[in-house]
């Protein structure tokens, strides 16, 4: 999302304003990461690295029955060279949402979902549901809620000239057991650099029935601008402990999508393992921890994500210091050379990493 430079000295204000309301609530909470890694490849951290995370959230409830709401979350940058002019460090804020709430209707600013990707439910891995999921631009989103259905409809607001773009729908509803969803996203030339924009045409609609413990969704795809459409199926059974979960995608001309999770959490033990054929490409994964009850977790995992024969691996292990930290030791080995900094759940980065986290 679109980076904002904020001073300490407006934080305070804005908290401070906030708080002399008496209707209004602001709470903080804080984070904060010191740690060391060895770099493998020119690959991670490259020796010691730090960060600092601070989260405020703010809400004042207004004499007509609407809710105002503020969400900030401020980085301080993990490198001594991302300096403010003023010597001090340059604090970054990627998370922020303006928020106006009553019972049945809600307005939304800044880094929040569009309105097709908040309603719609894909079956698995879909290639045609090319709904932008991110941007670097503000998303102004409006939803309302009128007889059983969740209607939501936004726009991206243009950095470069504050106009309006790419208009996006998304509603549900339940009737019974069955929850129905459709999403509309409409093509654009606005450009966007962020990874996860998509400027095509998309429609989707989707519906899920829960049966006998089951939920079933069937979902249907149409990127429009592509000329490309997927039809999935999807399934998930939880039987004790473990939760099934398993998809199958038709991408028509294209190869199939097809996926199985199985994930277990019983007691002390965690663990996960899945299968995916995505386009022809198959990747798994087999993760899992276990507690060993005095503060110290034990963890470990290998992945394969491409058609290679090397798999990527970590183990490691946790330890809660109590008061809100946790000290983390882990190796983790990127065989392929594909994962980067992101190896497994935790997204190690290769080679051996010692970190304590903080939370305030």
């Amino acid at each position: 999302m679109k980076s904002i430079l904020l001073t300490s000295t407006a934080l305070v204000a804005f908290a401070g304003a906030a708080a002399a309301d008496g209707h209004a609530s602001v709470s903080h909470s804080l984070g904060g990461t010191l740690g060391y890694n060895n770099e493998v490849d020119g690959i991670g951290e490259d020796g010691f690295f730090w960060e600092g995370n601070l989260k405020t959230t703010a809400t004042a409830a207004l004499d007509n029955g609407l809710t105002a709401g503020a969400y900030f979350e401020v980085t301080v940058a993990e490198d001594n060279d991302a300096a403010s002019e003023d010597g001090g460090q340059a604090l970054a804020s990627s998370d922020f949402v303006l928020s106006l709430e009553s019972d049945t209707a809600s307005l939304f600013v800044g880094d929040t979902g569009t309105a097709a990707t908040k309603r719609f439910v894909a079956a698995g891995d879909m290639e045609s549901d090319a709904f932008t999921t991110g941007t670097d631009s503000a998303v102004l989103r409006g939803d309302v809620s009128f007889g059983g259905v969740d209607a939501s409809l936004s726009y991206i607001i243009d950095d470069a000239n504050g106009e309006a773009e790419q208009l996006s729908f998304g509603a549900a509803a339940t009737f019974g057991i069955a929850t129905l969803t459709a999403a509309y996203q409409e093509d654009t030339t606005f450009a966007d650099g962020n990874g996860d924009f998509s400027a095509a045409e998309v429609m989707g609609v989707s519906a899920a029935v829960t049966v006998a413990n089951a939920t079933i969704t069937l979902a249907y795809a149409d990127n429009m601008t592509a000329d490309t459409q997927s039809t999935g199926i999807k399934v998930s059974y939880p039987i004790g402990p473990v939760v099934a979960t398993g998809y199958y995608v038709d991408e028509g001309d294209a190869d199939a999508n097809l996926g199985v999770n199985v994930a277990y959490t019983s007691g002390p033990i965690a663990a996960s393992v899945d299968y995916q054929d995505d386009q022809g490409v198959t990747k798994y994964k087999v993760e899992g921890s276990y507690d060993l009850g005095n503060g110290l977790t034990v963890l470990a995992g290998a992945l394969n994500e491409n058609e290679g024969d090397d798999v990527d691996y970590y183990a490691g292990a946790t330890y809660d210091l109590g008061g809100g930290a946790t000290a983390t030791f882990v190796y983790a080995a990127d065989e392929d050379g594909d994962q980067g900094d992101e190896i497994g759940a935790g997204e190690y980065d290769p080679g051996v990493t010692v970190s304590v986290d903080f939370t305030f």
